[in-house]
């Protein structure tokens, strides 16, 4: 079997996922894993898929062109096997949640820390809200994060805490469920 990443981007509207979806189903492949998302306006997606050889092959060739029929920008990436066969990153899940006003660089400054330190960020996902009372956006990150083991959890815990305090920022590190 073969696996491809196909990544997306297009203005967004009803029946999307649905076209591409039934497309890559009735071409013979399965969906391992995908993000979608619908950024103010503009869809963005992430897929992981599975298929035979052959299919794999097809779809390769075929994907870009339906994409632009769709009105998706659509790249095909093949996932070689033995990046499939890598081990995950080695250490302990867990999650990371902020809550602070919006200000610039606070993406950054979170994962200037967890880079420095070798922690692997497994998902990343982040949004302004509105705040209500507040009279100002509200920023908010929530990460998995998987620590490798020879970083000492206190030691990332007051890293974290210290970009926090600069950046007014609430920070929760938890250990990831399931």
């Amino acid at each position: 079997m073969a696996q491809l990443i196909i990544s997306a981007l297009g203005p967004d509207r009803p029946g999307l996922v649905g076209e591409l979806t039934a497309h890559l189903h009735s071409s013979g492949a399965n969906i391992l894993d995908s993000r979608m998302v619908n950024l103010r306006g503009q869809f963005a997606l992430v897929i992981l898929i599975e298929c035979h050889a052959d299919a794999a092959g097809r779809l390769s060739n075929d994907l870009p062109s339906v994409g632009q029929k769709m009105g998706l920008n659509l790249d095909v990436t093949s996932q070689e096997a033995s990046s499939r066969a890598a081990a995950p990153a080695a250490g302990i899940p867990y999650k990371l949640k902020t809550y602070s006003m919006d200000q610039p660089g606070i993406i950054a400054r979170l994962t200037g820390v967890l880079r420095a330190l070798g922690v692997n960020i497994e998902d990343l996902w982040a949004r302004q809200e509105s705040a209500a009372f507040a009279g100002s956006p509200l920023f908010l990150t929530e990460m998995r994060i998987t620590i490798p083991p020879a970083v000492a959890l206190g030691k990332l815990r007051g890293e974290l805490e210290a970009v926090g305090n600069a950046l007014n920022c609430d920070i929760d590190l938890d250990p990831a469920e399931g």
